[in-house]
């Protein structure tokens, strides 16, 4: 009877299917009236009906089993310690060097260990208002490499070398260990778990007694003994989903947030709605950033600044052609008919958004609805910098009228195969920069670009830019699967132009006046080139292309190159005598037919 009783309750508590794994799992822990739900209530809190799939679809049914068997078998512990060493001392044999920083500056000096796209939200400043930080580099940082580390793990060598510690210092303060990594790898600010002591036993306790001195008081309540993707352990000791972590700061489903470990549960979700990171509030009608009073907002999307004001009317209505709890939130501005719709998921995730009255935007705009599908914005003419930057999801995006993408335009979207942007006119720095399944894509009035565009696009095998003029640094940098390039009207380009692009063959650039260094370095199957101004190819100093510009690399002789990388001076002209020997021997046997006929 027990047994049943308990698993009705876990089941209106956490979903039928999580029910019956847990039957499957723990029938001897069910025999024990109360135990099971106990462990789980006191866990995992229930601001998401998706603890089910997230622990099935990251295959973790025998970690969240060995995981809950300790909690029912757990005895209490002391670490004996014989001596009190300070955390410098520790981290030292742990093969570290431990730095403090007391001010912005010292906090910068962090920044040149982390690899582009991987620098924490800690650089952006202001975080010393909140928490005590320190750094921690292993002494042989600089062997560590992060090319050799393709697929990452939070934990390997590399993701570890570069620790940042943080404490924040409000009541019970609870530690954050940031990955070097950061957002390549899960949870990256719950490094060890949290767990000191995982880094060198006793650095627990010699933290512990250093933040006293300074008056605070170290919990030890958020530490992560089971990790799972997506969720974060609060101070209250449960699990909570989230949907964005930033600045340290978790969003979560249920309107919740979570700061410096401490949960705070907004409104009644019939009069707000916690979307992504937005408060949208259905009784005054407004759209707003939740305003922390515990740190300084460095990090804006500009998303609610566009509703500032203006709406007359929000509904939200629940779509019963998709039964998977899905919901669109109508927006009526005042002074306009214009259709103005958000559509969520279950877990209040932005997926869908459609505004036909918006026609600019400013910085970070939507930069972290990473589960946005689809964006349509008919009349938008220009965007701010980081414009739906990681939106991994992104799947369609109309934007008919755009002429200018400002810095850093759709950066790492994974998901978006085909763009068209008719109307543009000129893409700042880092457009569409490693959307790596991209394959189509139409500018056809783009006249000018700045560094990195369309770097890292593996599947990009055609690309025509008819009124392209003037493109920065690494344009189409790394673009391995590239065979086709038009631009008539390029007159200058800066260094690292097409660099690393092993499958372009053939290459014609009429109008190039100007180009910057280790022009199409790496362009190892590149065998014909017409660029008027030779130059360009000198300046270069890529004897390659001046041999392949001239027609002096017999087929074994190219073969060579691509295998050495380089000739000698000597091969050079031994490729020279041999070309003029072939073209002497060509036109005498043309003379000798000619006189036969």
């Amino acid at each position: 009877m027990a047994n049943n009783v308990e698993l009705r309750k876990i089941k209106k508590r956490y979903g039928e299917k999580f029910m019956h794994m847990c039957r499957d799992l723990f029938p001897t822990i069910l025999e024990q009236e109360g135990a099971l739900f106990s462990i789980l209530e006191n866990t995992f809190a229930t601001n998401s009906r998706t603890l089910y799939e997230d622990i099935h679809n990251n295959k973790l049914e025998e970690s969240f089993r060995k995981f809950i068997f300790d909690k029912v078998n757990i005895t209490e512990t002391t670490v004996e310690i014989v001596e009190t060493k300070t955390p410098y001392e520790l981290l030292d044999e742990a093969g570290y060097t431990l730095y403090e920083c007391k001010n912005e500056k010292e906090i910068q000096e962090f920044k040149k260990y982390y690899a582009s796209g991987e620098h924490l939200c800690t650089f952006r400043g202001g975080r010393l208002n909140s928490c005590v930080v320190f750094f921690a580099v292993k002494k042989n940082v600089d062997e560590i490499k992060r090319d050799d580390f393709i697929d990452p793990k939070r934990e390997d060598e590399y993701g570890t070398s570069v620790i940042s510690i943080q404490f924040f210092k409000e009541g019970l303060c609870t530690v954050s260990i940031k990955n070097r990594y950061n957002h390549t790898v899960n949870n990256p600010d719950a490094t060890y778990g949290n767990d000191l002591d995982r880094i060198i036993p006793g650095l627990s306790q010699s933290f512990e007694n250093l933040l006293l001195e300074r008056g605070l008081q170290l919990s030890n309540s958020n530490i992560e003994k089971f990790s799972i993707p997506s969720y974060v352990v609060a101070s209250d000791g449960r699990y909570y989903k989230y949907n964005v972590e930033l600045l340290g700061r978790y969003y979560c489903p249920g309107n919740i947030i979570i700061e410096g470990g401490n949960v705070i549960k907004l409104g009644n979700p019939e009069r707000q709605i916690l979307v992504d990171m937005f408060i949208i509030d259905l009784e005054h009608k407004t759209i707003q950033s939740y305003q922390s009073p515990r740190a300084i907002n460095v990090y804006d999307d500009s998303f609610p600044i566009t509703f500032k004001d203006s709406i007359e009317k929000i509904e939200v209505v629940r779509d019963k052609e998709r039964p998977n709890g899905e919901r669109v939130i109508r927006i009526k501005k005042k002074d306009t008919d214009a259709k103005i719709e958000i559509r969520i998921n279950k877990d209040n995730q932005m997926i869908e958004y459609i505004n036909e009255e918006l026609d600019g935007v400013r910085e970070n705009f939507l930069r972290c609805s990473i589960r946005l599908k689809r964006l349509v914005l008919p009349n938008l003419k220009n965007t701010g910098s980081h414009f739906l930057a990681s939106n991994t999801e992104l799947e369609y995006l109309e934007l008919p009228k755009l002429r200018v993408a400002h810095e850093s335009f759709l950066v790492c979207n994974l998901n978006l195969v085909s763009l068209d942007l008719p109307e543009l006119i000129q893409a700042k720095d880092s457009f569409l920069y490693h959307n790596t399944q991209i394959a189509q894509v139409n500018f056809p009035k783009l006249k000018a670009v700045g560094n990195g565009f369309l770097g890292n696009n593996r599947r990009l095998k055609r690309l025509e830019l008819p009124c392209i003029n003037k493109a920065g640094n690494n344009f189409l940098g790394d673009n391995q699967d590239l065979e086709y390039l038009f631009a008539p009207n390029l007159s200058m380009v800066g260094r690292d132009f097409l660099y690393h692009n092993i499958g372009l063959e053939e290459l014609e650039l009429p109008s190039l006046l100007h180009a910057g260094r280790t022009f199409l370095r790496c362009n190892s199957r590149l065998k014909n080139i017409k660029v008027n101004n030779t130059k360009i190819l000198e300046e270069a100093e890529n004897k390659r292309l001046l041999l392949i510009q001239k027609g002096l690399v017999s087929p074994k002789m190219l073969a060579k190159l691509d295998k050495k990388g380089k000739l000698t001076d000597f091969e050079i002209k031994l490729a020279e005598r041999f070309i003029k020997m072939r073209d002497f021997i060509n036109k005498h046997k043309q003379n000798g037919e000619s006189k036969e006929q």
